[in-house]
């Protein structure tokens, strides 16, 4: 897959994003030329176009908040000679404006990390997916066959090329009260598909209720977003916290594509990606994937 693509899927330019915008705010009271203005305004603009790419998914009212306050904030910069109570808002929508920046970036950051999981332990995992997990070539294993191999811990893998979210409700009726641990990996083909948030919503709400029972720990990957989409990154973050499923960040699924030789056509996995995955996941479950 494309760097490029992968940097923003990854969200890792959010980050950059908001540093650069947060320079331009601080660095404007110090500018006085034509051309350090001019220059403010593009780095302001190219800051928030990497804010926006990274599809961070916060809530649309935070969302709306930090565009309220850069469109005051670039309003009230860029009049002549500001004075009196355009100087006060301008100081006060900058002050608003730096301070959201740092929170939603020290909140996004806390969400980067791998989780830490706890609760009982599983002698074997089972797996709900699409082709990513499933794989499309026979000459070229699955990843949950190359953590079995890597591990000697069973894992029992129901993904299915092509699968959606619905799709995921059937293959979770093969789940039984002693698979203690379930891995999801599902939904990029629901996202480049065009399926509609609420029918992802209604779909993967209806696999974590099935799934997610007292004694069974649930984890599941974070889809990398679209612009288009950030309802999907929405819709995961909100369900996970009320079903009590652990999220793995987008972050780590697009650094095992962007990988070396890790995609057979920029998506699917090739034996390499395979063991990228495998290890990535061993890394994440083993707290509780233990073998006996």
């Amino acid at each position: 897959m494309n760097p490029v693509g992968l940097y923003f899927a990854s969200g890792d330019s959010f980050y950059l994003g908001a540093f650069l915008l947060v320079a331009a705010i601080v660095a404007s009271p110090l500018l006085k030329r034509r051309w350090m203005l001019l220059t403010r305004n593009v780095a302001s603009w190219v800051a928030l176009a990497m804010m926006v790419m990274a599809c961070p998914p916060f809530s649309w009212g935070v969302d709306a908040l930090l565009i309220a306050l850069f469109s005051v904030w670039y309003v009230t910069t860029n009049r002549l000679g500001p004075s009196g109570v355009w100087a006060r808002v301008q100081i006060i929508v900058a002050s608003g404006l730096c301070l959201s920046l740092l929170g939603v970036t020290a909140l996004e950051f806390s969400l980067r990390r791998l989780p830490l999981i706890t609760g009982a332990s599983s002698s074997h995992l089972v797996v709900i997916g699409d082709s990513i997990s499933s794989g499309i070539s026979q000459h070229v294993p699955s990843w949950p066959s190359v953590l079995q191999q890597m591990t000697g811990i069973p894992v029992r893998n129901l993904a299915k090329p092509g699968a959606k979210v619905i799709d995921g409700c059937a293959m979770a009726e093969d789940v039984s009260p002693e698979d203690r641990l379930v891995l999801i990996e599902i939904g990029g083909n629901d996202l480049l598909s065009g399926t509609s948030s609420f029918e992802f919503e209604r779909g993967l709400e209806l696999l974590l209720k099935r799934l997610a029972t007292q004694g069974r720990t649930v984890v599941m990957f974070e889809l990398p977003l679209l612009p288009n989409r950030i309802s999907y990154g929405q819709i995961q973050r909100r369900l996970a916290s009320k079903y009590g499923v652990w999220l793995i960040p987008k972050r780590c699924f697009a650094a095992v594509l962007g990988d070396a030789n890790a995609t057979l056509d920029g998506l699917h996995l090739s034996q390499e990606g395979a063991r990228q995955m495998a290890l990535l996941v061993e890394k994440v479950l083993s707290p509780v994937l233990k073998s006996t």
